[in-house]
């Protein structure tokens, strides 16, 4: 009974898991990325503009190819569409061309800030520009009606207290950001709002962390009457 049961959950999940990899294998061929080459990636097919229609949602962190160690790893996002039976391209960032290299380990998340059902693209990726400065870089992209903006982009985590010589001191802080959904939807769309936790101020640890909160401009206060 037990073994029947289990063969019948295995045949349910592997056509769902085939139909993620054709989707991923699919959406990397339209980036021109070999899957082979992709060391991390994720691919969500999800609603990120208003509409009946769900897009495809791809952030992958691969090797390029390129003999340079700045340039070996890049981190790419494409938004697509499905056109005619084939995806078709909506919005794209190449995260390596924009700085020069030197970036790493791309994670996604897909969610509704502010309720409306429609779900923004929060990115994150390393900056390994300099070796002793730890800076993980975020930024939320949203439809704005007629296309995809940035609408915020920022450090989410910063480290430079091992950077002694190459830092000035008032600039070796340490911080980490996370995004507060709760309080970001308070502010219906309006706001986008962190808690920032220092932990090192000008190369001085705190004895206890100093958590701040912080709103940044999302979207702009609907029109009046």
């Amino acid at each position: 009974m037990r073994a029947r049961a289990a063969a019948a959950a295995l045949v349910a999940v592997l056509p769902a898991s085939t139909a993620r990899a054709d989707l991923a294998a699919e959406a990397y061929r339209v980036a021109g990325i070999r899957p082979g080459d992709v060391l991390s990636g994720t691919v969500s097919s999800s609603r990120v503009r208003p509409g009946d229609e769900k897009q495809v949602v791809m952030l992958a962190t691969y090797f390029t190819g390129i003999k340079d160690e700045a340039r070996g790893v890049n981190v790419r996002l494409e938004v697509l569409s499905r056109e005619g039976g084939s995806l078709a391209r909506l919005f794209s960032r190449d995260y390596g061309r924009e700085n020069d290299g030197h970036v790493g380990r791309g994670e996604l998340e897909l969610v509704d800030l502010d309720g409306d059902g429609v779900n923004e693209i929060v990115v994150s990726y390393d900056d390994a520009r300099a070796p002793l400065v730890r800076r993980r870089r975020g930024e939320v992209l949203l439809w704005d009606g007629s296309s995809f903006r940035v609408a915020w982009a920022d450090l989410l985590e910063y480290d430079a207290t091992r950077a002694v010589r190459d830092v000035p001191q008032e600039r070796r802080d340490r911080y980490v950001r996370e995004l507060d959904l709760a309080g970001t939807r308070r502010t219906k769309g309006e706001s986008l709002v962190f808690r920032k936790k220092v932990l090192a101020v000008a190369g001085e640890t705190l004895a206890e962390p100093r958590v701040l909160e912080e709103a940044f401009p999302l979207r702009p206060p609907p029109a009046g009457p």
